[in-house]
């Protein structure tokens, strides 16, 4: 009658496990029990820190019922040679954190522990996963029943990977938040203290010093001009517009501020771009020559055999090799300045918007990059642009 009764519950417990949609598995843990019968707590705990014996143990529960999904994600637990142990070589010393379940899940009948939950990599059909590995003893009259112990696996290494790509994307918005302030807080703090200056000393300074510090103003400006225009491309590159038309570049430089720059364009220099563009990609190249240059500064625009050809040079020290294969991606900084790091990666995406590009030409001395756009056929002398 008790057979009749068993072999009844195990076909219950199979077809809970057949229905199951997740990888389940059903063991009876008396050989567990029996194993270290006699054993305090502690005494199993020594015993199981052993890995030969940890690898004894894990063939000792007897499987009752085991899910599709189950057999899916591990191979078959009834095969003669379990194939999470031996096909891929599980030993403690490979994998700690599944070891460490292991441990904890052997030593529940000893301890009372009616539940476990953990996260762990382990070896599996598809690889090494990860695996939160549900443990659970069933209680009958309020009281655990090793004898149907139910584990439930869910391979969670898809979310897991979700989940550091949104922590590196959390990250990523607070160090641009910091950068950005960072950033700004210099060209703020210089124009209200310029400007304090002129509002409560105009009376007593010259043309000449009015002069100067509305320019260093103006210059200011032009650095939170700059870090506007790349945050507000970077954000719309997706869905960025330029426009196609035919330009004079000695005009499309007349706003841009290219003071102390020592200036070469082709008078009549004619160009296919947007005016806006092509200024904010120049305002990049030059501001970041004058902020890591040694000093002097040179912009050259000519005809070339593939168009037109912008050149911005300084002679500071150089870009190092390794900054230098990342310097077009966006957030890749270039040392400890406390750049934004976005300047060249939208420059170049503008660049290539409108039909051209942007390349570093040369890393050591001098630095130069080459801005590249669609030309207009009109070939005409050469002439120096005013800086």
């Amino acid at each position: 009658m008790a057979t009749s009764h068993t072999l009844h519950h195990r076909d219950e417990l199979e077809l809970i496990a057949s229905a199951a949609a997740v990888p389940m598995l059903i063991v009876d843990y008396t050989p567990i029990i029996e194993h270290f019968a006699g054993l305090a707590p502690p005494e199993v705990a020594l015993r199981l820190a052993d890995d030969g014996e940890l690898i004894r143990c894990l063939r000792l529960p007897r499987v009752l019922a085991v899910s599709p999904q189950w057999i899916d994600l591990y191979g078959s637990p009834l095969a003669p040679e379990p194939p999470d142990l031996d096909a891929r070589q599980f030993t403690p010393a490979t994998h700690p954190d599944l070891a460490t379940s292991m441990r904890l899940q052997f030593l529940a009948p000893f301890t009372g522990e009616t539940s476990i939950v953990r996260e762990h990599s382990a070896p599996t059909m598809l690889g090494d996963v990860v695996v939160r590995s549900h443990w659970k003893a069933a209680l009958d009259g309020g009281r655990p029943d090793y004898t149907r112990v139910v584990i439930v696996d869910h391979n969670v290494t898809d979310l897991r990977a979700a989940l550091r790509s949104l922590e590196d994307a959390l990250e990523s918005r607070d160090r641009l938040v910091a950068t950005v302030g960072h950033e700004l807080r210099h060209p703020v703090s210089a124009m209200v203290g310029f400007g304090a200056i002129l509002l409560d000393g105009w009376d007593d300074l010259s043309d000449e010093e009015r002069k100067e510090l509305v320019g260093t103003l103006v210059t200011q400006a032009d650095d939170i001009t700059v870090l506007m225009d790349d945050l507000l491309t970077a954000a719309t590159s997706r869905s960025m517009a330029v426009a196609s038309e035919q330009l004079d570049m000695a005009t499309v430089l007349e706003s841009v501020d290219l003071r102390e720059v020592d200036v070469m364009v082709e008078v009549g220099l004619a160009v296919l771009g947007d005016a806006l563009r092509i200024r904010q990609i120049v305002r990049n190249l030059v501001g970041n020559a004058r902020k890591h240059g040694g000093g002097r500064v040179e912009l050259a625009a000519t005809t070339a055999a593939h168009g037109v050809t912008v050149t911005v040079t300084d002679d500071g020290a150089g870009i190092p090799e390794d900054v230098a294969v990342r310097l077009f991606e966006l957030f890749a900084h270039g040392g400890a300045s406390g750049s934004l790091g976005i300047g060249l990666a939208v420059s170049r995406m503008l660049a290539r918007a409108m039909g051209g590009d942007l390349s570093l030409v040369s890393a050591r001395g001098p630095t130069i990059f080459e801005l590249t756009l669609p030309g207009v056929d009109s070939p005409v002398p050469a002439s120096g642009l005013p800086g």
